[in-house]
């Protein structure tokens, strides 16, 4: 096995905590916790953390403070890289890195900390999922898939890479990339499982985004309207620069739209005041809901089965002919070339039918 790998010094300055807290025991009961930036007399003032990467002063009296209690900075430094593990799915090398940079530190900087044991614990659980990472595996749904397990059945583990961050595009609502790479993810994984399992999110996915095409073409005569109305209320040399900036971007919407249409995207862009785009999308959303609709019926043909099947078959060194025909069996499934490529090259005396 690999060793982790060596990284040239990193910043990874969210992940250095080195000055020490106070913890302010209010006398209602309430807790506040930050750091002193400077006092007087009668009050403190106080650095404190709003979010992670947004930070506020408050003033606090110090007649309201029942007692301070200081937070000891290995403490604020292990509550940072504790949060480096469970570590998420498909991590890249160079993000393990990072990682394993913030724990190194931790135990350079706190040799003494009681949450050393921690630390090592979590800093092995890093270079040993790194070192898979780095022979080629990859993590998914919580797992460590081993480089040799990744390659028996890379059809189907990277058809399920794409079906999760489809799924995560779906979440936070970025309707048109998700719809853009769906269309790329149909082309190479249109014979798998997952694809099949996406076909309810897209159709959910294309409606909504329609419903937002629809909305805007409902409303822009009136929109367009409005904007008439608001011209001519407006001083006329003020006016002029408005006209001006309109027909500008108007004429940036157009541009866009065509060559989108030229590189044919499939899903455009969309603008409240854009109508051929606007035309446009609800025109081709139609149809790919009534294809989509369309696909439930194909029979299923499972992609990822055939390619491990081809290769279980080729590590096992079956017969010459046996093997051919599940190459050649993984071609009529249209396996991108990439895959079938892997397959020829795990068994390069066999020849297959093109």
């Amino acid at each position: 096995m690999q060793p982790y790998l060596i990284v040239t010094p990193l910043c990874f300055l969210s992940l250095i905590v080195s000055a020490a807290a106070e913890v302010f025991v209010m006398k209602d009961g309430s807790k506040l916790e930050g750091s002193i930036l400077r006092e007087n007399a009668t009050s403190y003032v106080i650095e404190v953390k709003v979010t992670k990467s947004i930070k506020d002063e408050r003033e606090i009296a110090k007649a309201d403070i029942e007692k301070i209690e200081r937070v000891p900075p290995d403490k604020l430094a292990f509550a940072v890289i504790e949060k480096l593990t469970p570590t998420p799915d498909l991590l890249t090398s160079d993000a393990y890195a990072k990682r394993i940079r913030a724990v190194e530190q931790f135990l350079t900087n706190h040799r003494l900390s009681a949450k050393l044991k921690d630390a090592k614990e979590i800093l092995a659980t890093l270079k040993s999922e790194a070192n898979e990472i780095l022979a080629g595996g990859i993590k998914l749904n919580g797992k460590i898939i081993p480089a040799a397990e990744y390659q028996a059945n890379a059809y189907d583990i990277d058809a399920r890479m794409q079906e999760a961050n489809l799924r995560k595009l779906a979440r936070d609502l970025k309707y048109l990339q998700t719809l853009r790479t769906f269309t790329n993810f149909e082309r190479n994984f249109r014979n798998t499982l997952s694809y099949r399992a996406l076909v309810p999110l897209m159709n959910q996915v294309m409606t909504s985004h329609l419903a937002e095409a629809n909305q805007f073409l409902s409303t822009y005569e009136t929109r367009e309207q409005e904007r008439k109305l608001g011209l001519e209320r407006m001083p006329r040399a003020e006016r002029r620069a408005t006209v001006n900036a309109i027909r500008e971007e108007n004429a940036a919407l157009e541009a866009q739209f065509t060559k989108e249409k030229d590189a044919r995207l499939g899903w455009v862009s969309i603008h409240p005041f854009c109508k051929s785009a606007l035309d446009e999308t609800v025109a081709f959303g139609q149809q790919e809901i009534a294809r989509l609709a369309a696909t439930r019926d194909e029979p299923v043909v499972d992609g990822g089965k055939i390619f491990r099947d081809a290769m279980s078959l080729i590590r096992s060194e079956g017969e010459a002919a046996e093997i051919a025909a599940a190459i050649t069996a993984a071609k009529t499934a249209t396996l991108p070339a990439r895959y079938i490529a892997i397959l020829e090259s795990a068994a390069p005396e066999v020849k297959t039918d093109p």
